[in-house]
């Protein structure tokens, strides 16, 4: 009967992780073809050296943004009183709001050094967007993980959609505005601060659940109850964005604005198709995966192969097609101002595919409490990572080399991510069971003889 139940409960909880695929899904898949779609005529409206600048501030953004809310929002659905996962949301939008204070002081001192360093003057103006934004996209994870944890899927499918818009529509306004250098940038703002306001709706905020959570007692409470998330997953988050994120500054800092525009555009381009499913396959492996933990710890590994088969049969093709058809299709839809970009996407294919497959499922090692291990990949793949770059450019390899470097690293990289995932479920698993084969085999207590 037991086993029965648990089968019955498992498709019933698959069904729901189904349609809140197709429900991420169809808002993530509008957003990005109509950021595909708009790609041509953002190359025609900015340059090489515009999509420089807004590859640098867009960089700083991912980094702090990531980090803006101190990886509080990771917790928010893990406990089982609705009181404690509130007290969690509010944590995490305080902290966004404290990080962009202090970041607007950092660019008040040194963003006219970071603007020198790079040799890009217009920086100077943009820098100001860094903390805002940042914060903005610290609120989005946060409200985001709430709505995961209330199964809210199709909110989360509106506001995918609505942001791609909200962002697309102010770069091709500011374009033809000749908003140049920094309409790029302004629009990644406001798509994060729009993508955090569509969710505020359905957060209940101001419920029953959570009244009291704002109180400075209970903040400080819930941040010692849940202090292994600051102290643990945010340098491991801030370490595991840098991984990403630092090769392109590097790139941007030694080989000059336009290469550093055919990079940005060519990670637009490419993260657009990554981002059709793989999103939405990611946030309920989230769901499923937090539930499965808590419940039924012997279903993490089918759903575990699950999302990985379903995420590589769509990674492999797509790496393929770019390796092969990428240098004459940017040629074609962005003009020969953008060929080195074709080249770029060939160099970053099998670490885009990679990427795709391996973290989603990263995840998995934050569900089953291995944050250490977490950090110590985190820290592994920053130094491959940078390490290869940094060694292209240290004996004069080119841009090119460079960005092949970057690319056959981090799929290095994601490749042992993948199999420290698969390990950790493994584990959780065998445990599981373990545990309840030697329920089974404890014989009945018998009664004392009078």
């Amino acid at each position: 009967m037991r086993r029965t139940g648990l089968r019955a409960g498992a498709r019933s909880r698959l069904t729901v992780g189904r349609r809140g695929v197709l429900s991420i899904a169809s808002g993530t898949v509008g957003g990005q073809l109509l950021l595909l779609a708009a790609a041509p005529a953002l190359a025609r409206l900015y340059g090489p050296a515009d999509f420089g600048v807004f590859t640098v501030i867009a960089t700083l953004v991912a980094t702090l943004g990531t980090v803006a809310a101190f990886r509080f929002e990771l917790a928010v659905p893990l406990p089982e009183e609705e009181r404690r996962a509130y007290g969690l949301v509010a944590l995490g939008l305080t902290c966004a709001l404290l990080t962009a204070v202090a970041v607007t002081v950092v660019v008040a001192f040194v963003g006219d050094a970071v603007a020198a360093a790079f040799g890009q003057p217009a920086l100077r103006t943009w820098l100001w967007l860094v903390p805002w934004a940042s914060a903005a996209m610290g609120c989005l994870l946060v409200l985001n993980q709430l709505a995961i944890r209330h199964r809210r899927y199709g909110s989360i499918g509106r506001r995918n959609f609505l942001q791609s818009v909200s962002m697309l529509l102010t770069q091709l306004l500011a374009g033809v505005a000749g908003l140049r250098s920094g309409g790029l940038a302004l629009g990644l703002g406001i798509g994060q601060a729009a993508g955090a306001l569509m969710l505020l709706p359905g957060a209940h905020l101001r419920s029953a659940e959570a009244k009291g959570a704002w109180s400075p007692r209970e903040l400080w409470r819930t941040a010692l109850r849940y202090r292994r998330f600051p102290l643990v997953l945010a340098p491991s988050g801030l370490t595991n964005v840098l991984g990403l994120q630092l090769p392109v500054l590097l790139i941007a800092y030694w080989y000059g604005s336009a290469a550093a525009g055919w990079l940005g555009l060519t990670q637009r381009v490419l993260a657009a198709p990554a981002a059709l499913l793989g999103v939405a396959v990611a946030q309920v492996y989230l769901g499923e995966l937090a539930r499965a933990a808590r419940e039924t710890p012997e279903r993490a590994r089918l759903i575990f192969l699950g999302a990985s088969r379903r995420l590589a049969l769509i990674a492999l093709p797509g790496a393929v097609l770019v390796v092969v058809g990428a240098p004459a299709l940017f040629r074609l839809l962005f003009g020969d101002g953008w060929a080195g970009s074709g080249a770029y996407a060939q160099a970053l294919a099998i670490g885009t595919a990679a990427h795709f497959v391996a973290s989603p499922l990263s995840q998995t090692l934050i569900v089953f409490g291995r944050q250490g291990l977490q950090l110590a990949w985190d820290v592994g793949r920053i130094l491959v990572v940078t390490g290869a770059v940094g060694l292209t450019v240290l004996t004069g390899g080119s841009a090119l080399a460079a960005v092949w470097a970057f690319g056959l690293s981090a799929a290095v990289a994601y490749a042992a991510s993948w199999l420290l995932s698969l390990r950790t479920v493994v584990a959780g698993s065998r445990v599981s069971e373990s545990a309840n084969s030697d329920e089974q085999q404890v014989p009945a207590r018998q009664p004392e003889p009078a």
